[in-house]
């Protein structure tokens, strides 16, 4: 196996631990800011904690995974080269990791 495809590989499990992981925090999403717990500040201060240091841990992953993987392929998406696939890979990704960063901003504001 090529190192180009091995890197693709690594790339492709890192982005499908993210999504698992976020779904994850879906669930606590629901469990302590949609259900009755929401109402004991306790539980649901220690919910939110959770969710926001989840969320923070998978954007920091993703954008690591990221750069890791344009650095080894030597992408720029502002480079006025022709468009390919992995480009489109890297930008998808940092537009994933601006979602969890909009999602975890949402619950901090949410906390206070």
């Amino acid at each position: 196996m090529s190192t180009a495809s091995a890197l693709v590989i690594e790339f492709a499990k890192s982005t499908q631990n993210s999504c698992m992981c976020l779904g994850i925090i879906f669930i606590f999403i629901i469990l302590f800011m949609m259900t009755p717990l929401n109402s004991f500040s306790i539980t649901s201060f220690v919910g939110k904690m959770v969710i926001v240091l989840l969320l923070i841990y998978i954007l920091w992953y993703n954008t690591h995974q990221t750069n890791k993987f344009s650095n080894q392929f030597n992408v720029n998406i502002f480079n006025g080269e022709e468009w390919n696939q992995i480009k489109t890979n890297v930008l998808c990704s940092y537009i994933f990791s601006a979602f969890l960063l909009v999602l975890a901003l949402s619950v901090i504001r949410k906390m206070f």
